[in-house]
């Protein structure tokens, strides 16, 4: 009796404390890239499995130095300038929306990014990215959760990225916070 009590409080206590639609769960920190604000938001309870983050997040034993092996350190490198996340800067600053056609909060934001698609071509690359079929871009940005929208400067540089469902009005202000073009009057 006393182990099927702590079975279903043991399961109670996991429900409660996990992650799923509009639980606005901090995201975990191999998703956040260096030196980038991240808000948090409704989330799909989807965390992609990105190998590419959980190796670098986790290194093996066989990776580590011996406590009093010399390590020798990597030169450093030439500051010329800062580091890209884009391959190839286009002219415009971008918000990239990353999700899927089955997750409901995705679906949410596919109604408010549609119009803005329209309102805003010319101006701000906004882009839907579905996480499953382009994979690469996803680990790139180590997207974990769903729906995450990132904010690039016209340079290639990320500026901000914020987890879960994002209204028109706030990505207007982050727009205008990073001296992007706001459409008036929509």
């Amino acid at each position: 009796m006393t182990a099927r009590l702590l079975l279903v409080l043991t399961a109670a206590l996991t429900m409660a404390f996990a992650p799923g639609c509009g639980g606005g769960t901090e995201a975990p920190e191999a998703a956040k890239p260096a030196d980038t604000t991240t808000q948090v938001g409704a989330i799909c309870d989807t965390t992609l499995d990105t190998t590419a983050a959980a190796n670098a997040a986790v290194a093996p034993d066989t990776q580590r130095p011996e406590p009093n092996k010399k390590v020798e350190p990597e030169p450093p490198k030439p500051k010329s300038e800062p580091e890209r996340v884009v391959d190839k800067p286009k002219e415009l600053p971008k918000m990239w929306d990353f999700g899927s056609e089955k997750c409901i909060p995705c679906k949410t934001m596919l109604e408010i990014l549609t119009p803005m698609m329209a309102d805003y071509k010319g101006k701000v690359d906004i882009r839907i990215i579905n996480v499953y079929k382009d994979k690469e871009r996803t680990q790139q940005f180590r997207i974990v959760t769903i729906p995450t929208q990132v904010f690039i400067d016209a340079e290639g540089k990320e500026l901000y990225r914020h987890i879960g469902v994002y209204p028109r009005d706030s990505i207007e202000a982050r727009f205008a916070e990073f001296g992007m073009p706001v459409v008036e009057g929509k």
